[in-house]
């Protein structure tokens, strides 16, 4: 658990670097990184709150249910400020509405806050695979300035389908020997490194 807790303050770093480079300059970035920045700041926040329970070894799996919607509202806004085209962006809106309501629904009346949120996370999760996707092949066609966030895409992608898998389970994971329980979250929290870096290597690379 101790090699878990180093990988955990490496994301925190890694968060909180992101958010003040994110922040500096918030009023000068386009929306896009706008939301993004917001996202780094709640993810910090939130998971610092995270951890804090964990380390008192309390139940954080509420703070889960409230991550789960906030990165869904977030990454939903993301690709509506990112789509070019008019159609999308009405769709985007009214699919989120829709998955929005369904989070909330599923958290206070299905699945209690004191666990993991697998349905949630399916749903959540699996909503914005399909805009990442459908992102991808919008960039196919588009020029070179257009495709300014295909790094930030593809770490989206990635990270997103890694959560689904792990979480899809979260429940089964409690059952399982802390070992392999270990090993399960030394993946997810490699990703999430791996996401935040390619977050830093976009913001870097379109700030050159």
């Amino acid at each position: 658990m101790k090699y878990l807790m180093t990988f955990n303050a490496v994301t925190l770093l890694l968060l909180g670097i992101l958010s003040i480079l994110t922040s500096m300059k918030f009023n000068k970035n386009e929306l896009q990184w706008k939301v993004i920045a917001i996202y780094v700041v709640g993810s910090f926040i939130s998971q610092s709150i995270a951890t804090i329970l964990w380390y008192f070894e309390m139940n954080n799996l509420t703070i889960l249910h409230i991550y789960s919607l906030f990165e869904f509202m977030a990454f939903s806004a993301f690709f509506w400020s990112a789509t070019e085209s008019t159609l999308k962006k009405k769709w985007i809106l009214t699919i989120s509405g829709i998955v929005s309501c369904s989070l909330v629904i599923d958290s206070i009346w299905n699945e209690s806050l004191q666990d993991f949120n697998s349905l949630g996370v399916f749903i959540s999760n699996g909503t914005i695979i399909f805009y990442s996707i459908t992102y991808f092949f919008e960039l196919l066609g588009a020029d070179t300035n257009e495709r300014k966030y295909l790094v930030l895409n593809a770490g989206i992608l990635i990270f997103i389908c890694e959560s689904l898998v792990i979480f899809l389970f979260g429940n089964f994971l409690k059952n399982i020997d802390i070992i392999e329980q270990a090993m399960l979250w030394y993946t997810h929290i490699t990703t999430y490194i791996l996401f935040l870096s390619l977050i830093l290597w976009n913001y870097v690379k379109l700030n050159r």
